[in-house]
């Protein structure tokens, strides 16, 4: 995997001839030979898939063969099911660890596994794994989507001065509940960061986690490790900590987020602590924010993609107001907190804030690469995280076709530039930035089909 920026930048500057509506660099449109048909299939993280969902119906509808194109180029070619005669889009949502699995695995680069998408930033043994199967430097890893992790809680009826309430939370008292030394909902912490609420109920938080190796807890683990305070050495996420021994005596280590199921990751010290064993309804961000808007589970409260909050919209179901991750001088002096919700000022902060923070660019990231998660600047949202695709550089006729190839590229391309604009976008989705766009598209020029490039 090519991890050269400098590469990058003069690939992006050479291919610098046009601009699309979006503001992104690009070179003579991708098209699609005649006669195109077949699956464009791809599986994994569950924290795009609105947002994939919703791509795919409007590229489709916006490409869609009306009559077989039989002569020539043209993008449009594509169907919402008949895959005999025209090309279909297809995304299975099967968590972040499953994409990265089946990326290299038995159905690789066949019309059912021609890309992948995952939250979590490939670990050693992945690129280990993947290239075994793949080959180093023949795949590109380019970020998507980006969004806010929301905290979703069930606790009804809040009341601040005779109002409804949002409750405050910040990165101590997240750690503090997952790691089970917060207890209830009225515990001092909470009634600490909540003041003006006068219900706070003396009820046990039920504390909810996906089940599947999940990129959403990759991000999620990433926030809680570095906005814990230093007392609760990065809750638990370094590479010294240890379940088993259930306390955070270890000495701290490095830096370590993982997609380690929640209820495993924090079973002993919560028992240590005395608190319920982390419930794991299922294994995507719908089926977490289906549970804990459920009536049953009253009192729950959960991680996932801030668009599951409305997809799954319930009046007991809110998304909680997280502390920023850097207090305004003014506010400071005043003895005050900041609290954010995401919205796309705040997220659109942290990501750019956090790529300035950071020493390489979101494409083909290193192990080391670390989310946009509690970034400087005030008003910068602190759980925020790209969604990257995983591609192959190389197709072979033997399991797809060039028309099948041309329309991963064509879609992609779209994806990156008319793809990001707002009215393309699922509520609680966030574009990339377009510096960072650039540089992905310019991967697309990499792929190749029985040895060829496909788009020079």
């Amino acid at each position: 995997m090519r991890l050269v920026k400098s590469l990058h930048i003069s690939i992006a500057m050479a291919l610098a001839l046009t601009m699309s509506v979006s503001g992104v660099a690009s070179a003579a449109a991708p098209t699609i030979q005649n006669q195109a048909s077949g699956k464009i299939g791809g599986s994994g993280a569950t924290f795009p898939q609105n947002q994939y969902t919703k791509w795919f119906t409007n590229f489709t509808t916006l490409n869609n063969e009306a009559t077989p194109v039989v002569t020539g180029n043209s993008t449009k070619q594509f169907s919402s099911s008949n895959s005999t005669n025209s090309l279909v889009l297809e995304y299975s949502g099967v968590g972040s660890g499953a994409g990265i699995a089946n990326f290299f695995g038995a159905n690789a680069k066949t019309a059912t596994q021609m890309f992948s998408g995952t939250d979590a930033v490939l670990s050693a043994t992945d690129r280990s794994n993947i290239n075994g199967v793949v080959g180093a430097g023949k795949y590109s890893v380019i970020p998507m989507i980006s969004g806010p992790i929301s905290l979703a809680y069930n606790v009804p009826g809040l009341l601040a001065a005779g109002r409804a309430a949002t409750l405050r939370l910040d990165g101590p008292a997240v750690c503090g509940i997952y790691q089970g030394t917060i207890k209830k909902w009225n515990d001092e912490p909470i009634r600490t960061l909540n003041p003006t609420i006068t219900n706070l109920p003396d009820a046990t938080i039920k504390v909810v986690g996906r089940s599947d190796s999940s990129g959403t807890t990759f991000i999620f683990s990433s926030y809680l490790a570095k906005a814990a305070s230093v007392a609760q050495k990065m809750c638990g996420y370094h590479s010294n900590f240890s379940s088993g021994e259930a306390n955070l005596n270890d000495p701290v280590g490095d830096f370590k987020p993982a997609k380690t199921v929640p209820a495993d990751q924090f079973a002993g010290i919560r028992s240590t602590n005395g608190a319920a064993a982390i419930t794991s309804p299922g294994g995507s961000n719908q089926l977490l924010a289906s549970y804990i808007k459920a009536a049953a589970n009253v009192y729950s409260i959960g991680y996932v993609e801030s668009s599951y909050i409305t997809s799954t919209a319930a009046d007991a179901t809110i998304v909680g107001s997280i502390q920023g991750a850097v207090l305004a001088a003014k506010d400071l002096s005043a003895g005050k907190q900041v609290f954010l919700s995401p919205t796309n000022t705040t997220v659109t902060s942290a990501l750019t804030n956090g790529k300035a923070a950071e020493l390489q660019d979101p494409i083909n990231p290193t192990a080391s690469y670390v989310h946009p998660v509690f970034t400087s600047g005030v008003n910068s949202y602190p759980i925020v995280g790209y969604s990257w695709i995983m591609f192959y550089h190389e197709y072979l006729p033997a399991t797809v076709t060039k028309q099948q190839v041309q329309g991963l590229i064509v879609f992609l391309n779209w994806a990156l530039t008319t793809g990001q604009a707002s009215a393309q976008l699922y509520s609680g989705y966030n574009p990339v930035i377009a510096s960072v766009r650039t540089l992905a598209i310019a991967e697309l020029h990499n792929i190749k089909f029985d040895g060829v490039v496909v788009w020079p």
